[in-house]
């Protein structure tokens, strides 16, 4: 066998474990997405409460990318937690906070498999902006605690509803109070 052959032969057995990697990984997400509207469809209900949540550095379309930590509440069970990575806003969710009540569907074979539909009570976008742009006119703090107030002021310029002047001028008040 000539080098040249040995060298073809390696180039096409990589392609194609290339292929069936790529063909194996578009399968697991298929089936992924396929599970996750099975559980929307015929799930248990249940009710979660955020107890954590962390951004990360992944981005999907331009939106953030989170871990949580939840508490999942099922009639006739004790409470138990679990861990999703997700973006808050396809929980139909304007102002995600710890402490949130999400109304969700658990996989009944797979307890682990939850899926978020949204807050338990309909958020008013309204009287949250109202609110905070009434407290960064006044220049009375939104929040007696920084830490929170900063938290809340990032979540705002997340989701664009604040301009970037308004934030750094806000977040240099909150700043000045640490």
């Amino acid at each position: 066998m000539r080098e040249e052959d040995g060298i073809m032969v390696v180039v096409a057995v990589s392609w194609a474990l290339l292929f069936l990697g790529g063909g194996a990984f578009v399968v697991r997400l298929i089936h992924r997405a396929w599970k996750k509207e099975q559980t929307r469809h015929h799930g248990l209900p249940g009710e979660a409460t955020v107890l954590e949540c962390r951004a990360t550095r992944m981005y999907i379309n331009r939106r953030q990318v989170f871990d949580f930590l939840l508490e999942v509440r099922m009639p006739g069970q004790a409470p138990y937690q679990v861990s999703l990575s997700s973006r808050w806003h396809d929980w139909n969710v304007r102002v995600m906070d710890v402490g949130l009540r999400l109304n969700v569907k658990v996989d009944p074979k797979d307890p682990q498999g939850v899926v978020v539909l949204g807050p338990v009570v309909a958020q008013d976008l309204g009287r949250f902006l109202r609110q905070g742009m009434d407290a960064m006119a006044t220049g009375q703090a939104a929040h007696a605690d920084p830490v929170k107030a900063l938290a809340d002021l990032q979540r705002m310029a997340d989701a664009g509803l604040v301009s970037e002047e308004e934030y750094a001028r806000k977040r240099a008040e909150i700043l000045d109070r640490l």
